[in-house]
């Protein structure tokens, strides 16, 4: 008999040992794998971090979204994943000893939370409006494009294809030649005055959006020939959606910045988890920014805001939500720098509520019910105490939407609203000739419109047309009329898709212009709208599209006589005592074409060119001009790159060939600039701005931190808009036209997740 060795003896020893141990490990441990996806689409999402909470167990997703974890200690376990510009991601998961568990994690973009809730929404198809060619921005975009300085998702807008702004201090833009008087704005599916931070009456200020952007699931921009589900509007419409809140656990951050300071908490509404709570708190510290980079403005502005959002499913089949948002805003200028006529102390304050409730009464029928309330009221003195601007308005209204989906390809929609409208406002100014002063404005009315609107929507596979009529009432005019539209979208070929839509848009004067001092009987303005263009994907997340579009104007207001000019060489003051008119019928014309990549991996963003003209003639002077937010050429760029998933890098360029400086000016060289006897030939210089930023995570157990790091306007150009200039009464001359804006900015924040 052979004798063993006693190598072989120990070589054996630990062959078992080892083999023990791979038993026990098996018996205590498992394997965790699966894909991490975006909670929107269910794109796979490369470059994401997925660890195991208290153990050294960490991994990156492949280019599949795939991630593979081994020898995951067995029981309850806390999963954790994130990725720059996406939400930190906290699920739990049972590891099962000796398995493998396959799972698909969804993790949202931006500011947003993901839940498995299914909650009472409408069954209707895709909206429509996209065939005038509509753009989303959603949240993640909204973080990279606000901008770390203004903190202002209004600022992120003015990146969009079509979009035209040249005034680095203001959120307000431009649509196709139109202002945002002319716009629509809706928050939480009313419609409601725009909502930004201001001091009303004060021509040459700024302003900055009262919703902060972390509380917003998207902003959804229609330029024209949208479906009419919100009336008294001839221009875009603008759609604010706050997000809910989190279902699943308390959430929050905090983000410092340069020029406030917001929070934003979250959770579930009970131990059912049943609803979701979201509140957001934001304080300003602008003045003190603005004054540190040019020691010699006296324009001290602040404001402070805050966003709540409640929703509660009370059955399966009812849902009650409610959102709030109100701010304050305030301007402090120094008595010693300022004249008489000018505002030392302004507050403007403003506020919406919305109650909706949500009732499925089938899987094809939807019936949605609001009640809303909003208020603003605002006023200014000079440095002597004197109330030179005041002014109230508040609204009252009830609104019911409905949807119903006969078939897949058939849907039904309809609606209606009545809502009460208050206003009143006064306002003194001192006299152009003798230094005292005088009366301007005084009024002080209301008036009820009732409205409803229908919407049919066919479809059959890529085809799909969708005409609807509106109905408006006013009883402070007694206007009635009837508002048509039709879109329309068809394959040409297996790729490319051709849209065609139309429509007639109308909108009232304002109280101003019916009841106040220089009020007159005046017919509502409108708009005809015709939008056409084709699209085509370019691969599987790039997209090209074309669009032109032409709106005929008639009937716009106009007050004669309203602003200096020259004639015969003389100077001619404005009247004081001229009515408003319906005198200007115009024409806006463009085509836009757009480049665009959607995806969460890589690089994503546009790249949008738009060619305009919007002309005007007042019909009873025989004027001819262009219009006042005429923008004849825009370039629009933004792009987004995810590097890891630590850190991401966006920039985004605008240029524009600018707007005309409103009234009767021109240059004579020399930067001499003098009053004329024609309008708006005079344009503001060409505006360009390139910005850049970087973000980078920072994970500790729990908590998350997120750098931000900015630079506006990096290279440094001398962007100046128009401003409100004093005039030589003998030569003509005019003298400070145009104010210089932001100089290169290098800002930084951070914001804190937990």
């Amino acid at each position: 008999m052979a004798r063993a060795h006693p190598v072989s003896v120990a070589a054996l020893a630990v062959c078992l040992a080892v083999a023990d141990g791979a038993v026990a490990r098996a018996q205590t441990t498992g394997t965790l794998q699966g894909t991490v996806v975006d909670a929107r689409d269910g794109t796979p999402l490369e470059k994401v971090s997925v660890r195991i909470q208290d153990t050294p167990l960490v991994t990156i997703t492949t280019s599949d979204g795939r991630f593979l974890l081994e020898n995951v200690p067995s029981g309850h376990r806390e999963l954790y994943v994130s990725a720059v510009d996406f939400v930190l991601t906290r699920r739990g998961v049972e590891i099962p000893a000796g398995e493998v568990l396959e799972i698909t994690i969804p993790i949202a973009a931006g500011t947003g939370t993901y839940t498995e809730t299914v909650n009472v929404s409408s069954a209707a198809g895709a909206d429509a409006r996209s065939a005038g060619g509509g753009q989303v921005l959603r949240s993640n975009e909204l973080q990279q494009l606000r901008g770390v300085i203004t903190n202002d998702p209004m600022r992120a807008i003015h990146v969009l294809p079509g979009v035209a702004t040249g005034d680095d201090l203001r959120s307000e833009f431009s649509v196709r030649g139109l202002p945002v008087r002319n716009m629509n704005f809706t928050f939480e599916g009313i419609s409601t005055p725009l909502l930004v931070h201001t001091v009303q009456g004060v021509q040459d200020g700024g302003s900055i959006a009262m919703v902060n952007g972390d509380v917003l699931e998207e902003i959804a921009l229609s330029p024209g020939a949208y479906v009419e589900r919100h009336g008294n509007h001839t221009g875009a419409e603008l759609n604010f959606l706050v997000r809910e809140g989190s279902r699943d656990r308390l959430r929050g951050h905090v983000r410092p910045s340069l020029t406030d300071t917001s929070v934003v908490i979250e959770g579930p509404l009970g131990s059912t988890k049943r609803g979701s709570w979201l509140l957001s708190a934001r304080k300003s510290y602008l003045g003190a920014v603005i004054h540190r980079i040019d020691p010699e403005n006296t324009f001290g502005f602040g404001f402070h805001d805050f966003q709540v959002k409640l929703v509660r499913d009370v059955k399966a089949r009812h849902q009650v939500q409610f959102a709030i948002t109100a701010g304050r805003s305030r301007l402090e200028q120094d008595a010693e720098r300022i004249d008489i006529d000018d505002v030392q102390e302004g507050v403007n304050d403003i506020g919406v509520a919305v109650v909706t409730w949500r009732f499925l009464a089938s899987p094809r029928f939807v019936l949605t019910q609001r009640i809303a309330g909003t208020a603003n009221r605002f006023s200014n003195d000079n440095l002597e105490g004197l109330e030179l601007h005041r002014g109230r308005h508040s609204e009252l209204m009830y609104r019911a939407d409905w949807t119903f989906q006969r078939t897949p390809g058939l849907t039904f929609e309809g609606g209606g609203e009545a809502r009460h409208t208050r206003g009143s406002q006064f306002a003194q100014a001192r006299d152009f000739v003798r230094p005292q002063f005088a009366v301007r404005e005084d009024y002080s009315t209301s008036t009820t419109a009732l409205s409803s609107y229908v919407l049919l929507q066919a479809s059959r596979g890529r085809a799909t047309i969708a005409p609807g009529v509106r109905l408006d009432h006013f009883t402070l005019t007694g206007h009635t009329s009837a508002s048509p539209w039709i879109q329309t979208r068809w394959p040409l070929t297996r790729a490319l898709t051709a849209r065609v839509a139309g429509g007639i848009y109308r909108q009232e004067p304002d109280f101003a212009e019916l009841k106040g001092l220089r009020g007159a009987e005046l017919k509502a303005f409108r708009s005809y709208h015709i939008d056409a263009g084709v699209e085509a994907p370019l691969g599987r997340s790039t997209k090209w599209q074309f669009s032109v579009y032409d709106r005929e104007d008639r009937d716009y207001t106009w007050l004669p006589n309203s602003e200096f000019r020259a004639s015969n060489g003389r100077l001619v003051l404005p009247s004081p005592s001229t009515r408003y008119e319906n005198s200007l019928d115009g024409q806006s014309r463009g085509a836009e074409i757009v480049l665009q990549r959607n995806s969460p991996n890589g690089l994503s963003g546009w790249i949008a060119y738009n060619v305009a003209f919007t002309k005007y003639r007042n019909t009873l002077t025989g004027e001819d001009f262009s219009a006042d937010y005429d923008q004849q050429h825009t370039l629009n760029v933004y792009g987004v790159y995810r590097l890891s998933d630590r850190m991401s890098f966006s920039t985004r360029f605008r240029a524009g060939s600018n707007f005309p400086v409103p009234g009767y000016y021109e240059s004579r060289g020399n930067e001499r600039y003098f009053l004329s006897s024609t309008r708006n030939d005079l344009r503001v210089p060409v505006y360009t701005r390139l910005d850049i930023r970087a973000n980078r995570t920072f994970t500790w157990r729990t908590t998350r931190l997120t750098v931000f790091a900015e630079a506006l306007n990096i290279y440094d150009r001398d962007n100046v808009r128009a401003s409100s200039p004093g005039i030589n009464p003998n030569t003509l001359q005019v003298f400070g036209l145009f104010d210089s804006m932001f100089p290169i900015i290098p800002s930084a924040g951070f914001s804190l997740e937990f």
